[in-house]
């Protein structure tokens, strides 16, 4: 389970990075209007997606 959350928000962390904006539910995280927090979704979306996989190897 942890594997397959840790590629899910893998997917979400390059697909904003390569669309350049992050939309969830009704707030919308565009890079050239808010890249403060922009950057800061990202960086919380990686450090989950790191945080999944970590915990997928530990269960190893």
């Amino acid at each position: 389970m942890t594997l397959l959350l840790g590629i899910l928000f893998l997917a979400l962390f390059i697909s904003a990075i390569v669309r350049g904006k992050f939309t969830y539910g009704q707030a919308d995280y565009d890079f050239h209007e808010h890249p403060i927090q922009f950057v800061i979704v990202l960086i919380f979306i990686l450090g989950v997606s790191a945080l999944c996989f970590y915990r997928f190897i530990v269960e190893l």
